[in-house]
This record gives structure tokens, sequence and C-alpha cells, in this order.
């Protein structure tokens, strides 16, 4: 049975004076006017033919919402339409995202005048327009939607126009990202922590002019530092050169910025040099860590820098660097592993201190064993110095099976979550494992491929971390550089249950692998993200091109969740 609604309809002179408010407080109430009744089960949902794939989810969600609260069920269809044949002004249509009808265009052309991103929310006679001035905005406008006017209808009753029957609210996020009822979490700083000169980097650097390639970023944010005034600073570790060695170049370099105003800015601090074995050049594949604790000598708010020194045709290490003043100076203050190279080397170190046990831990990925084509690891200190033997973390019966980038997170369930890629086996795709128990893995099992109910995947260069923020689990994010049947857009997957299912949200630091020529797959290699002391603030940081030349840079994103 239809079910019908009654709303108020605006007079001659309410429809020539649009009702406008800055913010959801200052709205001004509509004016008593007659009512009449419409059949909404008439309405049929328009969005853009060319939506993101986002927009289309979200567009989605007004339906379910419909058919779930209200059991109305309506047909959606995009904005295309023959040449010949116009849209028909009568129809009766909710339009999402900008639609080529003369409503969405008319209310878009009120959004372009306001200083700010804005969204918009306008109800005709025929017409219902959901619609942001940017792609952000317009999620907002279809949340608010959702929230203000469905969710705020009861079952049987009139179409609820609480909320307002026309209204503009500002918006002055840089970008919002929502999954309704499970993520509100807005981007709100981006910034370029380095973009890679084509010409006179040697005066940078001290690179010859030709190289161009950085990658391998990794963040932190000072927290245990013995000076108080140091604390709250951010600093990005990344490597630049190129791997291996090209013409006069040196193999790949760490290079470490520092931003003390929250990432607005940022400048080179060191450039920590290979001191061990002089023969090899590094860091690469490197990860910044910072000491909770006293570890032997090493007191809390030490900056290790773990990673990999290396001479490509005969040698590897895995070392550590230590900085005492907050990533200015630093001492390479012990070797935790060696092999060879190429393909017999060892790789990708991933710091952790487990407060269970004082230990410091390096996971890192090992060519070096015979038996294992590659696999995963890690050894454990009580001083920094002296470290114990490795334990297999990922190693497989296949010999051709290859696991590698390992990263880990601890979640408020007392599970450790691991990411990999798994080459061999699958080609690349991410994988996790957990496990209650930091010393004791089951190595021999190859893990869960990380995926999507619409069968989604993602894979190469994995990152992962885990905040208490956003729910009663919490928000686990997993980053690599491609995702496959999706949109081309690099989007991050995220699980609100631990890990057992997962979605997609936009990428805050897309990049265009089209434009990735000459760089070896340098793009998006390796995204990292971390948890500020703040719980509910996420840094991340990544490797992406300049759309207009393709120019590499490292860019940097604070994304704040807010509660639920």
């Amino acid at each position: 049975m239809k079910k019908r609604f009654s709303v108020l309809l605006l007079v001659l002179s309410l429809l020539l004076s649009t009702l406008i408010s800055c913010t959801p407080e200052e709205k001004e109430e509509p004016k008593e006017t007659p009512e009449e009744k419409f059949d909404i089960s008439g309405y049929m949902i328009v969005r853009k033919d060319a939506a993101s794939k986002i927009i289309t989810s979200k567009t989605a969600d007004i339906r379910n919402m419909l058919r779930e609260h209200l059991d109305i069920d309506l047909t959606i269809a995009t904005d295309w339409y023959a040449p010949t044949k116009a849209p028909d002004p009568n129809a009766k249509e909710i339009l999402v995202d900008l639609t080529n009808r003369k409503e969405s265009q008319d209310a878009f052309a009120k959004l372009e005048e306001r200083e700010n991103d804005a969204y918009i929310i306008e109800i005709t006679e025929n017409k219902i327009v959901i619609l942001g001035k940017t792609e952000a905005s317009t999620l907002r406008a279809i949340e608010y939607f959702m929230q203000n006017y469905i969710l705020a209808t009861e079952k049987g009753s009139d179409f609820c126009l609480d909320a307002g029957k026309s209204l503009v609210n500002d918006y002055d996020s840089t970008q919002n990202i929502l999954i309704a009822g499970k993520l509100d979490m807005d981007i709100e700083l981006v910034s370029t922590v380095f973009a890679v000169p084509k010409e006179n980097l040697s005066k940078v650097l001290g690179y010859p002019s030709h190289i161009v390639k950085s990658s391998y970023p990794s963040i932190i944010e000072l927290k245990y530092q013995p000076k108080e005034e140091n604390n709250g600073k951010l600093l990005v570790n990344f490597h630049i050169g190129e791997t291996p060695a090209v013409d006069d170049a040196p193999n790949s370099e760490a290079c470490i910025m520092e931003s003390k105003d929250g990432g607005k800015s940022w400048k080179i601090i060191a450039r920590p040099e290979e001191t061990i074995d002089k023969t090899l050049t590094g860091s690469t594949m490197a990860h910044l860590f910072e000491l909770p604790k006293q570890v032997g000598d090493l007191p809390a708010g030490t900056v290790i820098l773990s990673g990999n020194s290396v001479d490509w045709s005969r040698k590897s290490i895995v070392a550590i660097w230590c900085s005492f003043d907050a990533g200015y100076t630093w001492e390479e203050y012990a070797v935790l592993d060696e092999g060879g190279a190429e393909r017999y080397g060892v790789w990708e170190p991933f710091m952790w201190y487990e407060e269970s046990d004082g230990y410091l831990y390096c996971f890192y990925s090992d060519d070096s064993d015979p038996k294992y084509d590659q696999k995963l690891v890690y050894k454990r200190s009580k001083d920094g110095k002296n470290w114990e033997e490795e334990v297999h973390v990922c190693a497989f019966n296949n010999y051709k099976d290859r696991p590698g980038m390992l990263s880990m997170t601890k979640m408020n369930n007392g599970e450790y979550f691991i990411t990999y890629e798994y080459y061999g086996g699958d080609d690349g795709y991410i994988y996790y494992k957990t496990t209650k128990d930091i010393t004791k893995w089951d190595a021999a099992s190859i893990g869960t491929k990380i995926r999507t109910a619409e069968g989604h995947t993602i894979g190469s260069a994995p990152w992962c971390v885990w905040t208490p923020a956003g729910g009663e689990c919490g928000t686990l994010f997993v980053t690599g550089r491609w995702e496959e049947n999706g949109d081309g857009t690099n989007r991050v997957f995220v699980s609100f249950d631990y890990g057992k299912t997962w979605e997609t949200i936009e990428n805050p630091l897309p990049f265009d692998e089209s434009n990735d020529v000459g760089n070896y797959g340098a793009y998006g290699r390796s995204p990292c993200l971390i948890v500020g002391k703040d719980p509910s603030i996420v840094y991340y940081v990544n490797t992406t091109d300049v759309p207009e030349t393709g120019k590499q840079r490292v860019q940097f994103a604070k994304l704040k969740i807010n509660d639920n």
C-alpha cells in the first residue's frame, strides 16, 4: 500500500526568496503555509551520471534508508538523457549531486557565491535538491538529509520538514569522509613535505640533478621527549636517490624532515649516514620509531631509525640509528642482521616496543634463508645492542611464496594485527594475520586476504594502524599501492570489527599511477599512518605526484575522526 505524506508548500513569495542559513543554528523557521499531500513513492532518485563511486554508494544509502525506515521503495537513475529529449521539469525527482537538471544548476550557482565550502538542500513541489559545492560537502548534504529528514520522520506520519524546506550550510573542513553510522572523518590538513625538484637537486641534498626519486616515507609524533618543547613535533623520514644506483648517483639515503606547526610547514634537519660498514650506502626502506620507555642505555624518547644499508652487488644489513636530540643528530647504533644483495638480502624493518615484556622488537623481510624465497621474521633485544635469534612470523611451505613489507598494530581486543604483501602464491595482494601473543605466530599459515563484501582487494606496500576512535571496536586502517576491482583511486581500506569485514574510503593522498614514468613504482611506496597523542587524530604520509607535471612529492595529511 502506498504511503502518503504531507508537506508544507511555499507560497509564491517564499519560492522567489530562498531561505538561507549559514549554520543550522541560524536557520530561520519556514512560515506557516497551507498543506498539500503528495505521494513520495512516486519520486525517482536521480544522481549525476558521472558521479564518483562514493557518491553512487551514498545515493544508494538514501534509497535503502527510505526502504528500511519508511517502507518506501524508490528507483535510482542517472541524469543521462537522449539529446533529442529534454528532462521533464514536472517529474518528481530527488536530485543528488550536480545533475543536469535546472534545479541542481540553480542551487549550485548559490553555492558558488559562498566563500567557504557549503551544501544545500531545497524542496519544491516536485524536486528535492541535495548538493554540495565539493564532493565532501555533497556527502555532508546526503548525511544531513538522511539524519534530519528521513530518520526524523515516523512511519505513517507526514514527511518531516523540521530541518527546513530550503537551507544552505557552510562547511569549513578541507574534506570529509563519511560511512553512515560507522565513520565520520575530516581531512583537516594536506601539505607537501618535500617535492622532488627536477633541477638543482644537488643544491638541496647533494645529489646529481637528474635524481628525482623519493619513497618509503614514515612519520612519528614526538610524545616522550625529555625536553617538553619537543613533544608534539612531527618527524618524517623518506629515502631519496635511485635503487639500485644509477650512473654517478649514490643508492638511497635517509632524509629527516621536521614540522613544528602540526604539518603545515616542513624543513630538512638531518641525513643519517652509514658508519658501521662504510662500503655500504643507506639507509633505505627505513622506519621511524620513538621509544616510550627506557631500553638498556636508550632512554625514553630515543628516536630510532631502522633501515637497510646495501651494496647491491654483494651485501645488505638491517641496522638501527638513534637520535637523542629529537632527530637532529644520529648515531648508527647496532646491526641486527646481514644478508646478501638483490634477492638474498634483508629488508624493510619495522620497530615495536612491547611493554608487557620490556623488549624492543624488529620485524623484517629475510631473503637470506635458502629454504624460503622470502620470509618474515623478528628479532628482539633488551638493550638495543644485542639481539636474540630470529623467530619466524610468516614462513610458508611453498618455496616460491614470498611475504614481505610487514607492519603491525595492536587493537583493544588484545590482538596484534599484521599486514604483508604476498607474492608468489598470490600476486602482491595484502594479507593479514593476528595473534594475542606477540612471540607466537602460526608462521606456516598464509593468513587472510583483505577483501570487501563486493570483492575489492588491495595490494602491495601495505601499512596498518588501529585507533580506538570511531566506535566500540575503534577503526582499523590498511593502505596499499593499488586496489583491484576499484575505480583507480588507490582507496584506503577500513574495518570497524577488528578486520572481520572491510569497507573502502577515498584516499586522502591519492596519486595517478599513469604519471609514475621513470620512477619505478615510487608513487604510493610505501604509505604510512600513525595515531597521534590524541587518538582521534591520524597522521598520514604518502609519495604522490603533482597532477599538472607528474613530478614526485611526499605529502602529509592530518585526519580527524569525529564521534559517531
